[in-house]
């Protein structure tokens, strides 16, 4: 049997069959098209996350003014406080030289009690309770409160005094100080207008000294007993009480702004006067407490 002839292999075959088993890769980009889909995915997880990151940014604000005023507030308060409850408070004698009667079966803890104090060394001059507890003015709105400054036994090798006004000062325990010089310890209490600020001067020098900042608005009302009677009533700042021997305790209200910008379209709030007012761009918040003064009120 005669085999076939073999074929020949030409050139052309020959690279057809590499080209075949070795095929050549060819590299592709991304189109135009694409690269801005990208950059626009992009762009907007971007914004997202700006986003967020102001909303987050402008609550933490908020919170940290509403916390801060707060804690203004709370410290405002205290220092009035101390010094309202103190209010026409006066030296107790611990030892008067009073004779009990009857003499037989006397209980010496019935005895009277001499609260207004003899001053036999005549260092100091008497504590008018009257014109000395409490006063107001209405131009600046401000209320002083004041009480008998006298001096103790104390743990101190001489008689000393722990008592302090409002910026934690007694003139009288200063090296050329004496009761005669300061009788009566006042703390003065006022917005000071053009730095808004809740301003304290007290009975030594120094003048006005801030207790507070951001305070944009301060309103105080007394609270009357009627004499006589049990009825109490408020009584406005202006025109001021006739009789401060009737006033019976005093309500404080604080208006106090932040200092982050906020967005409130349209919503108001109460201020001290009980008048809705636009909040603006930033926030307000407004604190109220009152204060009984214990040694006045008709009993």
């Amino acid at each position: 049997m005669q085999e076939a002839p073999a074929m020949p292999c030409t050139t052309s075959q020959s690279v057809t069959r590499t080209q075949f088993l070795h095929p050549v890769a060819r590299q592709q980009g991304v189109t135009l098209i694409e690269l801005m889909v990208g950059i626009a995915i992009g762009l907007m997880v971007v914004a997202v996350a700006l986003g967020a990151l102001m909303a987050s940014r402008s609550i933490t604000g908020t919170v940290s003014d509403a916390t801060s005023m707060q804690q203004q507030a709370a410290y405002a308060f205290r220092v009035i406080g101390q010094q309202i409850r103190q209010a026409g408070s006066i030296e107790l004698n611990l030892n008067p030289s009073i004779v009990l009667t009857p003499a037989s079966g006397a209980n010496a803890a019935m005895s009277p009690v001499a609260f207004d104090a003899p001053d036999p060394t005549g260092a100091r001059p008497p504590f008018i309770r009257a014109s000395s507890t409490i006063t107001g003015a209405t131009t600046p709105l401000s209320v002083t409160v004041g009480y008998q400054n006298y001096t103790e036994a104390t743990v101190a090798a001489a008689d000393t005094s722990l008592l302090r006004d409002c910026l934690g000062q007694n003139p009288a325990l200063a090296a050329s100080g004496s009761l005669g010089a300061t009788p009566v310890l006042t703390s003065k209490f006022e917005r000071d207008a053009a730095k808004n600020e809740l301003a304290c001067t007290g009975a030594g020098g120094g003048g006005k000294q801030a207790i507070i900042g951001n305070v944009t608005d301060i309103q105080v009302r007394y609270v009357e007993q009627a004499p006589g009677t049990t009825t109490l009533k408020y009584l406005p700042s202006s025109p001021l009480p006739s009789n401060w021997n009737n006033i019976y305790a005093i309500e404080v209200c604080l208006e106090l702004t932040g200092t982050e910008p906020v967005s409130t379209p349209g919503a108001t709030y109460k201020n001290c006067s009980g008048t809705d007012t636009s909040y603006g761009d930033r926030l307000k918040m407004v604190f109220r407490n009152i204060y009984q003064i214990r040694s006045q009120g008709q009993v």
